[in-house]
């Protein structure tokens, strides 16, 4: 736990009571911390310092459009052949994921101004990827370890793609993909806000 004070990633996976995966890695690769939560605050009290950056597992920017779609979630399902179910439209999402997703952002934004923050779609970028088991999943670094949770993967996940975005390996950000009726993820309330994707 003594990574926590010094430079390390951060990922999320927001949701509800037990289910809000926090995880950090190390420069050096390494998980030092991988936990499930209740809420965004339980999550903020484990970071103490600011992080390298943070990859969060939910939308972090809007639609005023039907089913509030996103041009980059339909463009990740119909480049990867991914099911709606998987990659879905944010009207039909569970509660905890947007509103603690939201929330937790804003209280990094408030005790980390200046922390960089992209969206992570821990389960779309492994299909893309070829599988959780798969070899391009292993060259990251990501080892799903016996009785990990689905929310602790997802986290760990998360922080590896603000790692691989903000190191410039993820060379795609998929929050310039949008509708004219969707917010800026780099000008709107929660900003900037990058969608780092492999490629």
């Amino acid at each position: 736990m003594n990574e926590q004070s010094g430079a390390v990633w951060v990922g999320a996976d927001p949701g509800g009571l037990h289910n809000f995966g926090l995880a950090m890695l190390s420069i050096s690769r390494e998980v030092v911390l991988k936990i499930c939560v209740s809420c965004a605050d339980e999550a903020m009290e484990l970071i103490t310092s600011q992080p390298l950056g943070v990859g969060v597992d939910a939308p972090l920017w809007w639609s005023s459009g039907r089913s509030a779609g996103r041009k980059a979630d339909q463009w990740i399902r119909d480049t990867y052949h991914i099911p709606s179910g998987t990659v879905q439209e944010p009207n039909s999402l569970r509660g905890a994921a947007l509103v603690q997703g939201m929330m937790f952002v804003s209280r990094l934004r408030e005790k980390f101004p200046g922390v960089p923050i992209t969206e992570a779609h821990p389960k779309a970028v492994a299909h893309a990827l070829g599988g959780w088991d798969g070899a391009a999943i292993g060259k990251l670094g990501l080892v799903v370890a016996p009785g990990e949770t689905e929310h602790e993967r997802d986290a760990i996940m998360a922080a590896i793609a603000a790692r691989e975005g903000l190191e410039g390996r993820w060379t795609q950000d998929l929050s310039v993909m949008r509708h004219k009726c969707e917010q800026d993820p780099k000008n709107h309330w929660l900003g900037p806000v990058s969608y780092f994707w492999p490629g």
